[in-house]
This record gives structure tokens, C-alpha cells and sequence, in this order.
């Protein structure tokens, strides 16, 4: 019998409605939609058969977006039955608000009060400042992926992802959704790590890369890990990065507390003096300290970005024409292109120019207006080219995976693709690239070839077992996490031992001692919630 894939949480009623299935009998081509007495409602052919290599085997697509009234239906196909999904308005809202409350389940410093997962304020205190024999307190932030680590370019990232986020919430329906919890938004939530970051600045503008302990604890509860707190070394992405979310957010509180709004200005203005005066000082750990590194062999796109944000929120043309001078920088020299990542901030600093008032560019002298101009164009044509690319690779494949490699953290990055996607169908209009952002939305809530939901207490078969802390100690996981994914690098133990000689988009296991496959992460958390910012 032929395994049905499906978007497990289900699918709103005007969206595309797409699965997979894998072909044993290419003569078997006929599929059809069975409501819940049973009866038919929808019959249709399977397309699109090829051998796949990224999944490793036969399969086809299953189209039938035009079942569109609520309910909840099977697939039937080649004798197997798909589980059981539904069709409704509003089918994402419950994910969507669990995948922002593992934000407020995550913060750090502060007591955490939930039935679950809460626990007492953990990682407070003084902590170390390497090299050096001061000592400052940092606490605050949210817990970085599967460990306790705290991480400034980790965090900035997704900073920047949820206050895209709410953005897209205020203007597709004029107020934001903030249904999680009656005392709480998405701007309380952020500002709770922009305080750990202004914490975590420098008398001079510089911003240490990180605050963690010096190794990693096991599988324990967070106010379980007692050990010697420290303060990474100062890094020009870090500082960078700061100085670029500061800006970029001081707009979204100057109506409702203007004094943090100019505080996280000024900060920014700090770190881009610091910026400005020297030269990039790039984060390698010290031998001393083994938690996550997120080092970086270049700090182009993390500038570009800052002084991108910058100019947005002064209006000031030199920003503007720093950046531009970045930007030829960063294509002379390309690292990651056009995208977003941790490690890729030139998509932000894109995104902070497209999402500009007019009033700011009109404000500007007639040369400096044609400079901006220049750039933004430059910059759209950038953005469609990178959503273009991805829509290429995802044509190239059964499950509409849309990039040549499956690496590390790969379902982040899927999700990362998505946003590339959405800015370009709001470029252009064209359909094509949001139908192409479903798909990818639909493989990671189950149309793949592992058959997983990649987020935890979501779907009828969701993954159980991240690699994470909390979820580790409680013999239970957390709900509304994003899974890293499956990673054909093999980098750990586990990985090596049960996933050699699969197909890449099954290099994937469910197992906690899997951090490579199974491991979360805020950052990419940030962009599902982003993406499902879309789909409410």
C-alpha cells in the first residue's frame, strides 16, 4: 500500500491544498477526498511521479485545493488511508499561538509560571567577563535551542522575525492577534530580550557575543545548572546585530513607552560609533568556553543590516550611503546572499529598506533620494531573484524542498525560504511564489517523507523526543517547537549509528541524543511563527 503525506494540522478552506504519495503502481493513478461518513467528495489524478532522489523512492502529488468546505476528510489512495485532517477557517491559530508561547516557556533570569514549565529565576548573578577579572550581571534573554545558552546574532535573528511578525499581523488585519496569554504581545515578549540585550552592551558600544555557562550541563531543569556563568568576548557580528535590532525596534515602542524607544536608539547609536571606529573583530571560542559558538567568517552583512535599520529609523542619507557601499561589498565578495539566518543578515537589512514610509525617502534631498531609490530597486530585483532560485529547487523535487542541500538545521532554513517567497509575491503579485510558501509550510507540518509534524504537540504524528533540555528532564516535550530537521552531515552519535545510507530528506531521526537532526532552536521557531503570521 502506498503511504499518504499530509499537512497534519490541515489546511485552510481558499488555500492550496496539496499531498504526496509514494507510487508503487504508476497504472494506480486515482486518488479521492472521503468526508467523515465516509463519502466521497473529491476524486482525482496523482501527478507529477518521479524518482526522487532527495526522498528515495517513488511519489506523486496529490492536488485538491478545491475541496473547500470546512470539515474533516481522509485521503484514499492505492488502498492506504492518509490520517485524518481538517479544512477550516483558522486551522493554524492554535499553532501559531503555542509556537509563541515556547518564547515566555524559554526565558531565562526571571521566574517562569506555568503548570508544566515553570520554574524558578535560573542563570542570575554576576558572571565572568573573559579575559578579564570583572564581573556583570546579564540575566534575562531567552534559552537559546536544546541547551541554557544565551546568544546575541541567535537572538537578533529572531528579534527580527517576530517583530516581522507582528508587522504582518497589524497590517493584514489591522490589530495584532495576540491570543496567547490576555497580559501579553508580541512586543512584551521581544522587549523581554531587548532588555537581556542592553544588559549584554558595553560602555563603548560593543556587545559581548554571549552569556552561558563555560560547558554544556546535561539533561537537567534550568534552575538545576549552578555552574560559573560567563561573558563571551565582544564580536563585531553581535555588536552589529544589536545595534541593527535596536534600531529597527525602537519604532514599535515610541507611541507606548517613548523613553525605552529612546533608549534602544541611543544604543544603537553606541554600537555603530563602536562599528565605525573598528575594525571587524570576528567570534572564534575561546578554549576555555565549548558551548555553541556561532561564529561567522563575515560581519558585511551584519553592518549592511545595522546601518540599513539605522536609516530607517533616522532618516539620515550617510547611513544610507554606507550601506550601499556595504552592499557592493557583500556582492563582491558574496558569503550567503540575499537570504535570512543567523549567519545571513543581509535579508533583514533588504527587508528594513523595502519596509520603509514613503515620507522617509521624500524627506531626502534629490541625489540621496535617487540613491535610495537605486538601491531599493536593486534590492528587489535581489529578492526575486533568491525567491526565484528556490522555486526552481522546489519544482526539481516531489515534496517542493526548496534548497540543493539538506543540511543542519534544515527545517529552519525552509522556513527561512518561505519569507524569501512572501517578499516576493508582495513584489510582484505573482501567485506562483506564495502557492510554492504553502508547500513549504506543508512539509514541515507533515508533507514529507518521513512522515513527521516537525512541531511538537501538533499533528497525529508528531516528533516526541527533541533534543532539549526541559523536554529531556521532564520525559515529555514542550509544545510548539520546530524540530532542526534532517541533516545529511550526520554530526552526531546517534545520527551516525541509525541514519546512514538514507535518502537526505530522510536523514532524520526522533530521538533527544540527536542534536544535529532533532534539536530546537528560538531562531528557528521565529520564522514558522513568521510564516504562519500569512496563514491566520
Amino acid at each position: 500500500m502506498s503511504k499518504i503525506f499530509i499537512n497534519q494540522v490541515g489546511y485552510l478552506p481558499d488555500a492550496d491544498k496539496v499531498a504526496v504519495a509514494e507510487v508503487f503502481n504508476e497504472n494506480e493513478t486515482s486518488f479521492c477526498v472521503k468526508n467523515e461518513d465516509g463519502t466521497v467528495v473529491f476524486e482525482g489524478q496523482v501527478s507529477d511521479i518521479r524518482n526522487d532522489e532527495l526522498a528515495g523512492g517513488k511519489y506523486g502529488v496529490l492536488d485538491f485545493s478545491e475541496v473547500s468546505a470546512a470539515g474533516r476528510y481522509k485521503i484514499c489512495y492505492d488502498g492506504n488511508e492518509s490520517y485524518a485532517f481538517d479544512v477550516k477557517p483558522g486551522v493554524y491559530k492554535n499553532l501559531y499561538k503555542s509556537s509563541l508561547e515556547y518564547f515566555t516557556l524559554s526565558r531565562c533570569g526571571e521566574e517562569v509560571r506555568d503548570p508544566v514549565w515553570g520554574h524558578k529565576a535560573c542563570h542570575t548573578g554576576p558572571a565572568d567577563v573573559y579575559g578579564t577579572k570583572d564581573k556583570r550581571v546579564a540575566d534575562g534573554g531567552w534559552h537559546d535551542a536544546g541547551d541554557y545558552g544565551r546568544y546575541i546574532v541567535a537572538g537578533a535573528k529572531t528579534v527580527m522575525d517576530l517583530l516581522l511578525s507582528y508587522e504582518t499581523e497589524k497590517n493584514m488585519y489591522g490589530k495584532t492577534m495576540s491570543f496567547w496569554h490576555d497580559e501579553l504581545s508580541i512586543l512584551d515578549e521581544v522587549r523581554f530580550e531587548l532588555e537581556w540585550f542592553l544588559r549584554m552592551q558595553r560602555e563603548d558600544g560593543a556587545v559581548y557575543h554571549k552569556a552561558s555557562c563555560y560547558h554544556f550541563c546535561g539533561f537537567i531543569w534550568p534552575d538545576m545548572e549552578k555552574d560559573p556563568l560567563v561573558l563571551a568576548p565582544v564580536s563585531t557580528t553581535a555588536t552589529a546585530d544589536f545595534a541593527g535590532c535596536c534600531a529597527y525596534a525602537a519604532k514599535f515602542y515610541k507611541e507606548s513607552d517613548p523613553e525605552f524607544a529612546d533608549r534602544l536608539l541611543k544604543a544603537a547609536f553606541l554600537s555603530q560609533n563602536y562599528l565605525d571606529t573598528h575594525e571587524d573583530e570576528l567570534y572564534k571560542n575561546p578554549a576555555e568556553i565549548t558551548t555553541g559558538g556561532y561564529g561567522d567568517g563575515c560581519a558585511k552583512d551584519e553592518r549592511y543590516f545595522a546601518l540599513c535599520a539605522l536609516f530607517g529609523a533616522t532618516g539620515n542619507a550617510e547611513y544610507l550611503k554606507k550601506a550601499l557601499q556595504m552592499r557592493k561589498e557583500l556582492q563582491e565578495n558574496p558569503w550567503w546572499g540575499d537570504g535570512f539566518g543567523w549567519g545571513c543578515f543581509t535579508g533583514f537589512g533588504n527587508e528594513c529598506l523595502l519596509r520603509l514610509e514613503d515620507g522617509v525617502l521624500n524627506a531626502l534631498n534629490v541625489e540621496d533620494r535617487k540613491i535610495a531609490d537605486t538601491l531599493i530597486q536593486e534590492i528587489k530585483a535581489a529578492v526575486i531573484a533568491t525567491a526565484d532560485k528556490a522555486l526552481e529547487i522546489a519544482e526539481s523535487n516531489v515534496f517542493a524542498y526548496p534548497m540543493g542541500k539538506v543540511f543542519w538545521g534544515s527545517n529552519g532554513a525552509v522556513m527561512d525560504v518561505g519569507h524569501c517567497l512572501t517578499m516576493a509575491y508582495d513584489l510582484t503579485g505573482d501567485e506562483e511564489y506564495f502557492h510554492c510558501f504553502q508547500r513549504q509550510l506543508s512539509y514541515i507540518l507533515g508533507v514529507n517523507p518521513v512522515d513527521y509534524c516537525y512541531v511538537t504537540g501538533f499533528g497525529s504524528n508528531p516528533m516526541k523526543n527533541p533534543h532539549h533540555r526541559p523536554s529531556g528532564f521532564k520525559k515529555r516535550p514542550m509544545p510548539g517547537m520546530l524540530s532542526g530537521g534532517p541533516g545529511t552531515g550526520l554530526n552526531d552519535a546517534v545520527a551516525k549509528e541509525k541514519l546512514q545510507g538514507q535518502a537526505p530528506l530522510k536523514c532524520f531521526i526522533d530521538h533527544a541524543g540527536s542534536y544535529s537532526t532533532n534539536e530546537i532552536a528560538i531562531y528557528w521557531n521565529s520564522p514558522l511563527t513568521l510564516g504562519l503570521s500569512r496563514m491566520l
